[in-house]
């Protein structure tokens, strides 16, 4: 049986009334997308206050919570994501109180990510800022990022994790020290992704994880031009794709601001000619990055590219709320991102120091 939001109609004071399309022969009405998006942020902290899902990626839950309540303009969902925060934050810090005495370099980079959410989330803990500061000074630039920003570029001799054992390999050897399997290299934009995601965590957080971001956003000039999906030769489409979302996440300040496009060009034009490309690969997690962070550029609903976008996350969502193909979070959080609006604060940018670095 199709419900009300199935044929456009919506029931309100108990008379019914036809909705409003998204826009002219949209099959969608505002509400739709807007139920949507609260449905999958509902998918999302259900999926979080599973006990091994948390313990695994607590400091990503608070992050999606945190720049949801904080930049969301639909008033409903920003409560419904700072109250979620609020809980979950409070089981955060039940679960972290302090520093392990030798944490490895994860340890202190989802830490340092989840201590700061949840400081934006109410919860304000100095002593464990004091303390991932004392512990991030023990450990080298390449410890953090595999690489030095500034002696080089990201390389292409850094091994993901074996995919037999899951074992961490030293930068340069092809075969897994500890079972010998064969290992696949990271692209060089993997590489870039995460630095500038890790970076911009310690300058937000105040502790230095191996550089600072303006240093590391110095390096997109040179990562530059961008290749394009070209019908699916391109093998490392997905990691150049990436990349460039989380340089305007980073400069945006995840939401905060938006960004001129002549600030970036070559990223703005990137997401533009290759949106398509994600429904080629039928993608809902990278189409969400490409919406949101065309929306950061200041393309709205006007624009065909959003359309597109807007309309294959709102047909591609799980009947539980969810997108993907499992239970995990981030498809969901990136398609509820491309779904809603955002309260910009005008243009700007997290870092102006960084922003120069990366126009040159």
């Amino acid at each position: 049986m199709l419900g009300p939001f199935a044929l456009g109609v919506v029931i309100r004071g108990g008379e019914a009334c036809v909705a409003k399309p998204l826009w002219p022969s949209s099959p969608n009405s505002q509400e739709d997308c807007t139920r949507a998006a609260q449905r999958g942020l509902r998918s999302i902290y259900g999926i979080a206050r599973v006990p091994k899902n948390f313990a695994k990626y607590g400091h990503d839950y608070l992050w999606c919570f945190h720049t949801i309540a904080a930049t969301a303009a639909d008033p409903k969902l920003a409560h419904m994501a700072r109250q979620m925060g609020e809980e979950r934050a409070r089981a955060w810090r039940h679960l972290n109180p302090r520093v392990p005495a030798n944490p490895h370099i994860q340890q202190v980079f989802s830490l340092a990510g989840g201590s700061h959410a949840a400081d934006q989330l109410g919860l304000r803990d100095a002593r464990m800022q004091e303390e991932l500061g004392r512990a991030a000074a023990r450990f080298k630039v390449a410890d953090f990022l595999r690489f030095d920003p500034a002696r080089e570029l990201p390389p292409d001799d850094v091994p993901g994790m074996c995919s037999r054992c899951k074992n961490d390999n030293e930068r340069g050897r092809r075969r897994c020290s500890n079972c010998g399997n064969r290992l696949l290299m990271q692209s060089p934009y993997d590489l870039l992704c995460k630095a500038l995601i890790m970076t911009y965590i310690g300058d937000r957080y105040g502790v230095r994880l191996g550089a600072g971001y303006a240093e590391v956003s110095g390096l997109i000039p040179l990562m530059r031009p961008y290749r394009d999906y070209e019908e699916g030769k391109n093998r490392a489409f997905l990691a150049i794709a990436y990349a460039i979302t989380h340089i305007v996440y980073t400069l945006n300040d995840y939401g905060t601001y938006q960004l001129k496009p002549e600030w970036l060009p070559q990223e703005f034009e990137f997401l533009k000619k290759n949106l398509a490309a994600n429904i080629a690969l039928f993608d809902a997690e990278i189409m969400g990055e490409f919406v949101d962070s065309l929306k950061a550029f200041g393309l709205t609903d006007q624009d065909p590219l959003i359309r597109t976008g807007t309309e294959f996350l709102l047909k591609t969502q799980n009947k539980d709320g969810s997108w993907g193909n499992d239970s995990h979070y981030h498809p969901t959080w990136t398609a509820v991102d491309g779904l809603r609006d955002y309260a910009f604060r005008g243009e700007g940018v997290s870092f102006p120091e960084a922003l120069e670095r990366a126009k040159r």
